[in-house]
C-alpha cells in the first residue's frame, strides 16, 4: 500500500526527494478519509503534510496502529527523530484486544509493518539508544523475509547493529564544531561548502530566501521542481561571513535547473559543479559540468561528455578534484550507475593535461558498500579520501569516513572520523584546510536552523577546528584479526631533535582499546611509536609546527602481523616425486587490482618464500612441457602460525594435440562471435596468459550447407574472429594462427 521513500537528506545532495515540502492541508473528521489523504501525501514525499493527517487520526484514536506507524515513518523521513521515536513506541505498545481479528492483525504485521523493526532501530540508533536499537534490529533480522536478491534490508540492519556496537565505545575526537552563522544558514538546506583563498566561501542554497519566514514552513502548492537550488558566494568579514549572494553567471545558475555541488581544482582555474532536472518518473537526473575560472569570473561552461554523464539513465553528482604529480586531475564523484556495489557509489575519471577524459571507473577496495557513499573530498597532502556513508558502521544516518591511498595505490581500511564530526544526524560534505587543523561540513545536527519547529530537519554549514597541541588516535590491526583496534599495546612519544636524534618524553602502556593520546609542546616535531609482541614495529611522525591554538592531531594508523613462510613441493599430476627446475613466481595482488611480482625462484623440487599477513597473492608455477598453474593465496585469518604449506601439481603438456572448444557457435552464415562464445574463449585466454610460450592454431569449421568455396571463406572468417578477440585481450598475434577447414572437417 505504500512506497518507502529515501530519507530527506537527498534533497541536499541535488538528488532531492523534496520530503521537506508541505502542501495546504484540508482537515477531515473522518479517520478513513484522513488516512487516505495522508497516504497520498506520503507517497508524494510531502511528509510534513502526511504527518499532520496521521496525527489527526491518532488524536481521535491513539490505538490506531496504522496511523501511529505511518506517522512515525513520516516523521522519520522528515528527520524529526525525537518524535518519530515517540510514535514508534506508541505503535509497538499497542496489543491485540479481545475483539481483535487475529488473522487481520498478523497479516498487517507481515505486509504493512514488517519493516518497522528496521526503521525503529534506525531511529533509536540516531537517538543514541544503542542497546535498544540492537534489540529491535535483531528481532527484525530474525523475522524479516527478503522479497528478492535485491532486498538488502537484512544486510543494512547488520550494518546498523555494527554501528551501534561501534558507537557504544567509540572514543571522541578532540574537535569542536560551530555553525557558520545566519548569513550563510537559513531554513531548509545549505550544502557543499568550499573555501578558497581563506576569505571566499562557495556553497549551495535555495534560490529564494522568501521560501521561509522565520521557522515557519512554506506551503508549496505547485510542482516539486519549483524548489530550485543555486550556487552562492560569501566573503569573510572578521570572524563572520557576509550574506551570501548567488553567482550572477546565468549559464551556471541556469533557470529551471537544480544547481550546486561546486568545487575547484588545485590551480583554481577549473570549476566543477552539478545540474539536475526532475524527471517524469519522480527521479532527479544530475549531470556534471565544468567551467573555466579566473579571478572570480566563470566562462566556457560545458557539460562533461558521456559516459561520465548519461541523458536519462543515472545520476552523476558531487565532484571532488585531486591533482596528481604529473598534472593529471582525478575527479571523484557519486553515482548510482550500473557497475557499483549498491545505491550511490563513489566513482572517478581522469582529466589529462590536454583536456581529454578517461573513465569513469568505480572506486575499488573497501570504500563502496550496499549503502550510499556520498560527498567525496580528497586531501592531497595526506592522500586521504573523506566521504559520507550509510554502509559503514557509525553513529546513525550518514557519518563521515576516511580511507588513505597507499604507495601501492590500494585503499586502507575505512575509519569513522568520530565524534563530534560524525553524529546521529546526517553529516556530509566534510573538508579539510591545507593546515589540517580545520575545515567544513554540512549537518542537520542540533544547532542548525529549525525547520517547522524541528531542530534536526534543516541542513546547515558548520566549520570545525581541533583542540590545542595534542595528538590522539587509534591503532588498528591488519592481518588475521581483520582490522579491529590493537589491544594491549605500548605507545611511546619521542621528541625529534634538530640533529636527527630523538628523546623519549612519554609512555602509555595502559591502552586496552588501541586508543592513545599525548600532549605536545608547540613548534616541535614528534614520533609516535607502537610496540606489541607479534606485530611489526610502527612509528608515525607528527608535528605541532605551524599549528594555531587549540589544535589536536587525529592520527590513526595500522600495524601488521609478522611475516609468514610459505613452502611446498612441486610435482607432476598423478605422481608423488618432486619436479625439478620448475619456476615459481609469487605475485602480490592489491585491492585496487594492481599486481606486483615479489619473488621468483626455481624448485629443487621444493620452493619457499615469506609473505605479509592480510594480503592476497598468486603463485604461478611453470615448466617447459607443462601447463602453467596459478594458485591463489590469502594470508588473512590464518591464525598464529609461522608456516603455510601449499603443495602444487602441474599437468604435462602434449605438443600438437587437438583440443576442442565446446560451444563456440555462430549464427547461420555469419562469423560474428556470440557473447556465450566469448566466455568460452576466455578459458583459452587464461591458458594463453599463464603459458606465454604457447603458440596455437585455431581451427574453424562449417556444416555442409552452401558451396565449398563459401564455406571455406566463412570458416576462415570464423577462425579469424576468434584470433581477433584473443588479440584484443592482449595476446600477441604471432602466437595465434587462424585456419578455416570449411566443410572438409565437419
Amino acid at each position: 500500500m505504500k512506497k518507502i521513500i529515501a530519507l530527506a537528506v537527498f534533497a541536499l545532495l541535488l538528488n532531492p526527494s523534496f520530503s521537506f515540502a508541505q502542501k495546504n492541508r484540508v482537515p477531515s473528521k473522518c479517520p478513513k478519509t484522513q488516512l487516505k489523504i495522508g497516504d497520498k501525501f506520503y507517497a508524494e514525499s510531502y511528509f510534513y503534510t502526511a504527518a499532520e493527517y496521521y496525527k489527526d487520526v491518532v488524536r481521535q484514536d491513539s490505538s490506531n496502529r496504522y496511523a501511529n506507524f505511518w506517522l512515525a515513518m513520516s516523521l522519520l523521513n522528515a528527520r524529526d527523530y525525537a518524535n518519530s521515536e515517540v510514535f514508534f513506541r506508541q505503535f509497538y505498545s499497542i496489543k491485540p484486544g479481545p475483539k481483535t481479528k487475529k488473522k487481520k492483525w498478523d497479516r498487517e504485521d507481515q505486509v504493512l509493518f514488517n519493516k518497522g523493526g528496521f526503521y525503529f532501530g534506525q531511529v533509536l540508533h540516531r537517538n543514541g539508544k544503542y542497546d535498544e536499537a540492537i534489540e529491535y534490529l535483531n528481532k527484525f533480522t530474525k523475522s524479516y523475509v527478503p522479497k528478492n536478491d535485491q532486498d538488502n534490508l537484512k544486510k543494512l540492519a547488520a550494518i546498523e547493529i555494527a554501528g551501534c556496537e561501534y558507537a557504544k565505545s567509540a572514543p571522541g575526537a578532540k574537535v569542536k564544531a560551530f555553525t557558520a552563522g545566519g548569513n550563510i544558514n537559513k531554513s531548509y538546506t545549505e550544502a557543499a561548502p568550499v573555501l578558497i583563498n581563506d576569505n571566499e566561501l562557495y556553497y549551495t542554497s535555495f534560490k529564494i530566501d522568501a521560501l521561509t519566514t522565520g521557522d515557519t514552513l512554506h506551503h508549496f502548492v505547485g510542482p516539486k521542481s519549483k524548489r530550485v537550488y543555486q550556487i552562492m558566494r560569501s566573503n569573510r568579514a572578521g570572524n563572520d561571513w557576509t550574506k551570501g549572494t548567488a553567482l550572477d553567471n546565468k549559464e551556471i545558475n541556469e533557470e529551471g535547473y537544480i544547481v550546486g555541488n561546486g568545487t575547484f581544482n588545485k590551480d583554481l582555474n577549473k570549476f566543477f559543479f552539478t545540474k539536475c532536472l526532475e524527471m517524469d518518473d519522480d527521479r532527479s537526473l544530475c549531470n556534471l559540468f565544468e567551467a573555466d575560472y579566473s579571478n572570480g569570473t566563470f566562462s566556457n561552461i560545458k557539460r562533461l561528455p558521456e559516459p561520465i554523464n548519461a541523458k536519462e539513465e543515472f545520476t552523476s553528482t558531487q565532484p571532488a578534484v585531486r591533482t596528481s604529480d604529473d598534472g593529471m586531475e582525478i575527479i571523484y564523484f557519486s553515482s548510482d550507475r550500473p557497475g557499483g556495489v549498491g545505491g550511490m557509489d563513489i566513482w572517478y575519471f581522469l582529466r589529462t593535461q590536454n583536456g581529454e577524459f578517461k573513465g569513469p571507473m568505480a572506486l575499488k577496495g573497501p570504500i563502496n558498500t550496499i549503502g550510499d557513499e556520498l560527498t567525496p573530498f580528497f586531501d592531497d597532502s595526506t592522500n586521504t579520501l573523506y566521504f559520507s556513508s550509510t554502509g559503514h558502521p557509525g553513529f546513525g544516518g550518514l557519518d563521515v569516513f576516511k580511507s588513505t591511498e597507499g604507495t601501492d595505490l590500494a585503499w586502507s581500511e575505512v575509519n569513522n572520523v568520530g565524534r563530534p564530526v560524525s553524529t546521529g544526524a546526517d553529516d556530509l560534505y566534510y573538508t579539510r584546510n591545507a593546515d589540517q587543523t580545520q575545515g567544513y561540513l554540512v549537518s542537520n545536527r542540533e544547532g542548525s536552523v529549525p525547520l517547522n519547529g524541528i531542530v534536526t530537519a534543516s541542513d546547515d554549514v558548520f566549520y570545525w577546528r581541533n583542540f590545542n597541541f595534542a595528538v590522539q588516535g587509534i591503532v588498528f590491526k591488519e592481518g588475521a584479526e581483520g582490522g579491529g583496534p590493537l589491544t594491549g599495546a605500548t605507545f611511546n612519544l619521542y621528541r625529534k631533535e634538530a640533529d636527527g636524534t630523538k628523546t623519549l618524553v612519554a609512555v602509555d602502556s595502559m591502552s586496552t582499546d588501541g586508543y592513545y593520546a599525548f600532549k605536545m609542546a608547540p613548534e616541535t616535531d614528534y614520533e609516535v611509536q607502537v610496540i606489541k609482541d607479534g606485530y611489526q614495529l610502527k612509528s608515525e611522525l607528527v608535528t605541532t609546527k605551524g599549528l594555531p591554538d587549540e589544535d589536536t592531531i587525529q592520527n590513526n594508523f595500522n600495524v601488521r602481523k609478522e611475516r609468514y613462510v610459505v613452502k611446498g613441493l612441486i610435482t607432476e599430476d598423478g605422481k608423488t616425486e618432486g619436479l625439478m627446475n620448475a619456476s615459481v613466481t609469487i605475485i602480490e595482488v592489491y585491492p585496487s587490482g594492481m599486481e606486483k611480482t615479489v619473488y621468483y625462484m626455481n624448485s629443487n623440487p621444493y620452493y619457499y618464500f615469506d609473505v605479509e599477513g592480510n594480503k592476497n597473492y598468486k603463485i604461478i608455477t611453470r615448466k617447459e612441457g607443462y601447463f602453467s598453474k596459478t594458485t591463489d593465496l590469502n594470508t588473512a585469518g590464518i591464525g598464529n602460525v609461522d608456516t603455510i604449506t601449499k603443495d602444487i601439481s602441474i599437468a604435462k603438456l602434449e605438443i600438437n594435440k587437438e583440443y576442442t572448444l565446446q560451444n563456440v557457435l555462430y549464427e547461420f552464415g555469419k562469423a560474428t562471435l556470440t557473447e556465450n562464445s566469448k566466455s568460452v574463449l576466455d578459458n583459452l585466454l587464461e591458458i594463453l596468459e599463464e603459458n606465454p610460450s604457447f603458440i596455437i592454431e585455431l581451427s574453424a569449421h562449417t556444416d555442409h550447407i552452401g558451396s565449398d568455396a563459401a564455406n571455406q571463406k566463412l570458416s576462415q572468417a570464423r577462425a579469424e574472429s576468434c584470433v581477433s578477440y584473443l588479440a584484443s585481450k592482449g595476446i600477441a598475434k604471432d602466437r595465434l594462427k587462424a585456419v578455416g577447414y570449411g566443410e572438409s572437417k565437419p
